[in-house]
């Protein structure tokens, strides 16, 4: 199965996957890496580290980060360098992760895909899952929502 594990700031990790959970039910190997206020941004590689070895089932592993080049994602990035050289192959390091993104990740991870595929599908949704709306934007004739 592959595994899931979401590095971010604060409690958003947290967060994401108990939104995840509400959607879609229990969420399986996936494992929150949380950074607070004033902790050692060393300490939270090594927790990186530790949640992929927790997750790994040799299927593969998507570390889902807040911010690109944040302490999240370098700290990602530094505990895959640091893996072995067969397990760094199986690990794919996404920055900016949002709610749909989270559900596509686990999408795939219940259907099986193949690891190679999943990097592009989460960020596919992670850029169709962005709109804006503002009124101006309606037709003036429209008299019927389309709801």
């Amino acid at each position: 199965m592959l595994g899931i594990v979401i590095a971010t700031h604060g409690t958003l990790s947290e967060g994401l996957k108990d939104a995840a959970t509400v959607i879609i039910g229990a969420t399986n190997n996936t494992a929150t890496v949380r950074l607070n206020q004033a902790d050692d941004v060393q300490l939270l590689g090594e927790k990186i580290g530790k949640a992929i070895h927790e997750v790994n089932q040799e299927n593969g592993v998507i570390v889902l980060t807040d911010l690109v080049s944040a302490s999240p994602y370098n700290q990602s990035v530094l505990a895959v360098s640091q893996l072995e050289p067969a397990l760094q192959e199986q690990v794919y390091v996404i920055g900016g992760v949002n709610l749909p993104m989270l559900l596509e990740t686990i999408n795939h991870q219940l259907i099986e895909t193949p690891l190679e595929q999943v990097a592009p599908a989460i960020l596919a949704q992670g850029e169709d899952s962005l709109q804006a709306w503002h009124t101006s934007m309606t037709e003036e004739n429209d008299e019927e929502d389309d709801f």
